[in-house]
């Protein structure tokens, strides 16, 4: 993790300017959340940013939360359905493509390659030398399920991936699911998958204490 960067959420009281454009620009951010709302706001301002300035995008999310975005980004004024038709933009339920992605709950690398020239190729093309945008939560399903390994080693694919021109990523994890203190470590370890983290509405200085110790930390890479 090249210094990751916190900034504190547009919702907390008096906060420091948010620099959103930067943390767009980053190539692999997690963004943690503590509610639904929370999680459906930075969804559509990160989706609907990415449509209106050209980019492809790609959300896994659930049935409810793609419908959540849908109504914030048709309040917007995103034309979902024009970049849709343009190949811009598509949504996948997240444990459909889950399931698409692991193999006995594991990640498969053969199936995750299958899945980048059947799914992201497309989107780069279509997005004319733009960037594509990809966001939501496979990772954070490990996670949830009792894997963490498993989540840290399908963001190490992501985070791969990224590293290739036009492709940026945004995960987002519920800042419940690290509530276990024994997973500290393995909690550092997925945010040293990614270059940036966002925290969540609450908790913050917590979050950035965290961040913290992991910049200070030897690294085990």
């Amino acid at each position: 993790m090249n210094a990751a960067r916190v900034q504190q959420p547009q919702s907390e009281p008096k906060p420091a300017q948010v620099n959103w454009l930067e943390l767009d620009r980053s190539p692999h951010a997690v963004h943690f959340y503590s509610s639904e709302g929370f999680l459906l706001d930075s969804l559509s301002r990160f989706v609907g940013t990415a449509l209106e300035a050209g980019d492809s995008c790609l959300v896994f999310a659930s049935k409810a939360h793609l419908e959540g975005l849908a109504e914030r980004l048709s309040a917007r004024g995103v034309d979902t359905d024009k970049a849709t038709k343009s190949g811009r933009y598509v949504t996948l339920d997240n444990s459909q493509v889950l399931a698409r992605l692991t193999v006995n709950g594991e990640p498969n690398r053969a199936r995750f390659d299958e899945f980048v020239r059947e799914v992201i190729l497309p989107l780069k093309d279509a997005a004319e030398g733009r960037q594509v945008a990809v966001c939501g939560q496979l990772a954070p399903l490990l996670w949830a399920q009792g894997k963490p390994e498993a989540a840290i080693e399908l963001e190490h694919f992501w985070n791969e991936l990224t590293r290739q021109d036009r492709v940026r990523l945004r995960c987002f994890y519920p800042i419940a699911s690290f509530s276990d203190s024994r997973q500290s470590e393995l909690f550092l370890k997925l945010c040293a998958e990614h270059a940036s983290a966002i925290p969540p509405e609450s908790d913050f200085h917590n979050l950035a204490a965290q961040v913290e110790q992991l910049e200070s930390s030897p690294s085990d890479k």
